[in-house]
C-alpha cells in the first residue's frame, strides 16, 4: 500500500524580539536577512526579563550576572566569558561594555548594574568603540542552547521562555519585518492588552517570535502499483511541496490548534484549504518546534524540545483527523 507522511520541525530563526527591540531593529538588513527563510510568525507577551546584578570580573574576563523575569520566582545565575569566536572577540584583550536600561529613570550607574534589558560589548580601539554585539536575556539564552556561545547558566532556563499567544501570522510574499511594519493586528495588541506588571509598557512585554523549518522530512512507501517514476521522484526529492504552502498549511494548523483571540478567521475545516497541504493527500502531516519554549493560548499549551523529536506535536491523518500530542 502507497502510504506518503511529511514530518515538519519549526525552529526560531532568530531570538524572540519585543516589540521595543523590533522597533529598532526593524532596518537592521544583516537581521533581515538572517530570518529571510522564516515565513512564519507569533506574536505573544510574557512578563519583562531583565539582566540583573551585573559585574565585569576582570581577573577571570568575563561578566558575571543574573536573568530575572517579573513575577517570576525562578533565577539563573550566568557567567559570560569575553573571549569568544562567535563574538569576534578571541584575540581581544580591551573589550568595553554598554548597557540598556529598562526604566531610564533609574539608571544605576554603580555595580553591580541592574534593570538592564541588553548589554552590547564594544572594542575599545585608539578611542573609538567598535561594535561586537548585544544580548538581551531572550538572545543569550536563544544563542546558548542553540550552541553558538560559551555561557555558563544555572538554574531553570525553560520557566523564562513561556509565551501568551496572541496572533499566528504568515509573511510568504515579503520579509517578515516588512510584514510587521505598520502591522494593524500588532498596533492593536499593544494598544488593547494590559500589561502583565503593573507599569510596565506594553512594548517591552509583546513579543514576535519568528520561525523556520529547521526540517520537511517526506516519508515514503511503495505500493505494486507504484511507476518507477514517482520512486524516482521521491528519491530526487522532487514531489515535496514548496515551503510556501507548507507554511501555509503551519499557519492553518497552529490556528486551529490554539485560536489565537486577534486571528480572526480560526480555520475550522482545516486541514481542508485551498492552499495548504490539502492537496498533496498525506496519511500523515505533523508539525512540532525544537526550541525549548512553552506557548501558551486559552485551553492549554504546547511545548518546544531540544531534541531532534521536539516537543508536542500537531498531527493530521489521513486529511481528516487533527490533534495535538503531548510530548
Amino acid at each position: 500500500m502507497k502510504r506518503k507522511s511529511i514530518i515538519n520541525q519549526l525552529k526560531l530563526a532568530y531570538s524572540p524580539l519585543s516589540n521595543y527591540e523590533f522597533t529598532i531593529l526593524k532596518k537592521d538588513k544583516i537581521i533581515e536577512r538572517i530570518i529571510d527563510e522564516a515565513s512564519l510568525y507569533v506574536i505573544a507577551q510574557r512578563a519583562v526579563i531583565s539582566f540583573e546584578n551585573l559585574i565585569p570580573l576582570e581577573d577571570e574576563f568575563c561578566i558575571k550576572f543574573e536573568i530575572h523575569q517579573r513575577g517570576n520566582p525562578e533565577k539563573l545565575k550566568c557567567k559570560l566569558p569575553l573571549n569568544q569566536v562567535a563574538i569576534g572577540s578571541e584575540n581581544l584583550n580591551n573589550i568595553g561594555i554598554a548597557f540598556n536600561f529598562i526604566d531610564k529613570s533609574q539608571v544605576n550607574t554603580e555595580l553591580p548594574h541592574g534593570n538592564l534589558h541588553a548589554f552590547s560589548l564594544v572594542e575599545l580601539r585608539r578611542g573609538k568603540k567598535e561594535f561586537l554585539v548585544w544580548f538581551s536575556p531572550e538572545k543569550l539564552l536563544q544563542n546558548w542552547w542553540n550552541g553558538f556561545i560559551d555561557c555558563e547558566i544555572e538554574g531553570d532556563f525553560k520557566a523564562f521562555l513561556n509565551y501568551k499567544i496572541h496572533y499566528v501570522g504568515k509573511a510568504t510574499k515579503q520579509s517578515i519585518f516588512k510584514r510587521l511594519t505598520g502591522h494593524s493586528t500588532l498596533q492593536d495588541i499593544l494598544s488593547l492588552e494590559c500589561p502583565i506588571t503593573y507599569k510596565d509598557l506594553p512594548t517591552q512585554e509583546i513579543v514576535i517570535l519568528c520561525f523556520g523549518f529547521s526540517d520537511n522530512l517526506q516519508v515514503q512507501s511503495f505500493g505494486d502499483n507504484s511507476s518507477e517514476k514517482e520512486m524516482v521522484d521521491a528519491v530526487l526529492c522532487k514531489d515535496i511541496p514548496e515551503k510556501e504552502f507548507i507554511f501555509l498549511d503551519a499557519e492553518k494548523a497552529l490556528i486551529k490548534a490554539m485560536q489565537p483571540s486577534y486571528n480572526k478567521e480560526m480555520f475550522n475545516n482545516y486541514p481542508i484549504s485551498k492552499d495548504g497541504l490539502y492537496k498533496e493527500d498525506y496519511n500523515l502531516i505533523s508539525y512540532t518546534f525544537i526550541d525549548p519554549i512553552t506557548l501558551k493560548y486559552e485551553y492549554g499549551d504546547i511545548k518546544g524540545g531540544l531534541s531532534r523529536v521536539g516537543g508536542d506535536t500537531i498531527t493530521v491523518k489521513n486529511n481528516n483527523s487533527f490533534e495535538l500530542i503531548k510530548h
